[in-house]
């Protein structure tokens, strides 16, 4: 959390605010100019207008069905570590026990200050949790409760009614409110394939046609009208086709539109990453609208071996790449994220003992603009601008189809910004192959010597 600057002196406050010697009438002027200055900036003070600025925890009312809606993930785990981590934050790794939806994470982030929302989880105890967010999982106060409470056991109850399996339909028409017709926006990984027209929400499930799986993304998908069996499965297809813009931009919000389907006891077979095939049952299930075929992404990503992400305030999905914390490898970067002024990055290129060298992008470069590499002492990383740091460091292993984002411990940080010997190891280590990830995703000192 970035420091909090003092509360100015009231004498201060006059003095920046007015020049009374400009002013005739002496001293009898400038006295009772004082008194009236400093008697509205009591009445201020008293409205709380002059304290300083600080952080509260707190939260619009929700309905179960919206928190359920917005998680990325909800499971019950047990807290088997926690860490103070860089900059003001909490890392704890979980053991996953139940998973009522999603795929539950081995690790969750969360403030470490009470008024921004910190979950205060403590080690050998097990939580419900609600967490937000793919690379990062993320938890608040609001979305963490201790098993065996009795919030705990009856959001746990309720969860159980709302994951039953889904029992096929009856052949026949059926109709249907479709949400967001033409307004989501597709993300495989950091690749974009565009906002699909026929895309639509309908009973809590983004629904696409079919031909969106091998149009759009690496998957072959097969319709054998014989069966009434859909197969998708994996292909080594790399290279992505643009997809086409119409130029429309996203539909207009509006109300949800009715639309008229057909059930025909559709079956899904998914073959995933290993080559292990395995049918939708108990699933939201496919149907027609016309003589076109349209399936329930999430639950087909998911058994790709896929992780999926609605983000709600842009009416997007991200489908994340699988991978595996204990065997996957990458190669380690380093960037500062800047905090203060015009938002962008500089991704290093090279760090040694006083010296950094980086590339600075921000949201107004054009795209293949060159962006030329800047060398800089370290000591400008570590300057302040109005109370706050400039730049925030943020590692992370670059997979090849996927970055991860990586967390540092607060003594690791610490020691980079004072050791110059240290961060000569840290120079190092980047654009080098990491082995894995490391535990809960935490970067400590001992994995830079």
């Amino acid at each position: 959390m970035p420091p909090v600057r003092g509360q100015p002196q009231l004498y201060e406050v006059f003095q920046r605010h007015m020049d009374w010697n400009k002013f005739e009438g002496g001293d009898c002027l400038r006295r009772w100019g004082i008194a009236v200055f400093l008697f509205a900036c009591i009445a201020m003070l008293s409205l709380g207008c002059l304290t300083p600025s600080a952080y509260a925890c707190s939260r619009g009312p929700t309905s179960i069905e919206e928190d359920f809606l917005e998680a990325q993930a909800i499971f019950t785990a047990k807290v088997s570590k926690v860490e103070a981590v860089y900059p003001f934050q909490k890392a704890a790794a979980v053991e996953a026990a139940e998973t009522y939806k999603g795929q539950a994470p081995s690790l969750v982030v969360t403030n470490d200050d009470p008024d921004r929302c910190e979950a205060s989880v403590e080690e050998g105890k097990t939580y419900l949790f609600y967490s937000h967010g793919v690379e990062l999982p993320y938890v608040s106060v609001f979305d963490t409760h201790l098993l065996g409470s009795e919030r705990a056991e009856e959001l746990i109850r309720l969860l159980k009614q709302r994951i039953e399996p889904i029992e096929p339909k009856p052949p026949g028409e059926a109709r249907l409110s479709a949400y967001s017709k033409g307004e989501i926006r597709m993300f495989l990984g950091r690749h974009d394939r565009g906002r699909p027209a026929e895309a639509f929400i309908a009973n809590d499930s983004v629904y696409v046609p079919l031909s969106f799986l091998s149009e759009n993304l690496p998957y072959s998908a097969v319709w054998d009208p014989i069966a009434k069996e859909v197969s998708v499965g994996w292909t080594n297809r790399m290279e992505l086709e643009e997809p086409e813009e119409d130029g429309s931009g996203p539909a207009a919000k509006d109300e949800p539109q009715a639309i008229d389907i057909r059930y025909d006891n559709i079956r899904v077979k998914v073959k995933d990453q290993t080559g292990k095939a395995s049918f939708l049952d108990g699933a939201p299930e496919p149907f027609f609208i016309g003589e076109k075929l349209y399936v329930p992404l999430r639950a087909v990503a998911e058994k790709l071996g896929l992780e999926v992400e609605w983000v709600g305030n842009t009416s997007s999905v991200i489908l994340h790449y699988p991978f595996d914390d204990r065997t996957g490898s990458g190669v380690l970067g380093m960037r500062y994220i800047v905090n203060v002024g015009l938002e962008g990055k500089l991704e290093v290129d090279r760090l040694t003992k006083d010296e950094i060298v980086y590339r600075a992008y921000n949201g107004h470069l054009e795209e293949g603009a060159e962006v030329k590499p800047v060398a800089v002492p370290f000591a400008e990383m570590l300057k302040m601008e109005a109370g706050y740091r400039q730049y925030t460091a943020q590692f992370y292993l670059e997979t090849g189809n996927k970055e991860i984002k990586l967390l540092m411990s607060q003594e690791a940080v610490k020691k980079l910004e004072n050791d110059a010997g240290f961060r000569d190891k840290v120079g190092a280590k980047l654009g080098k192959p990491l082995d894995g990830l490391p535990a809960a995703r935490v970067l400590h000192v001992d994995d830079f010597e």
